[in-house]
C-alpha cells in the first residue's frame, strides 16, 4: 500500500481532496444562517478526524486496533 507524505493512501487522499473541494464550494455560498459556517467547519473537522484515525490505526495497530 502506497502512503504519501501526509500519511494518506491514494484513496484517502482523494477523499481529503474532495472534502476540501466541498469546503471551498460551501464558503462560496451566501450565508443564510449565522451559525451555518461554524457548523460546516465542525463537520469538516469531524471527517478529517476520521481520516486521521485511519493513519493512526495503520501506524500504531497495537494501541488502535482495526476491525476488518
Amino acid at each position: 500500500m502506497k502512503i504519501n507524505e501526509l500519511g494518506f493512501t491514494p484513496k484517502e487522499q482523494k477523499v481529503h481532496e474532495k472534502l476540501m473541494e466541498c469546503y471551498r464550494a460551501f464558503l462560496d455560498l451566501t450565508v443564510e444562517h449565522p451559525s451555518e459556517k461554524n457548523e460546516f467547519i465542525f463537520a469538516v473537522h469531524l471527517i478529517q478526524g476520521l481520516l486521521t484515525s485511519r493513519i493512526i490505526r495503520r501506524e500504531y495497530p497495537k494501541g488502535w486496533p482495526r476491525y476488518e
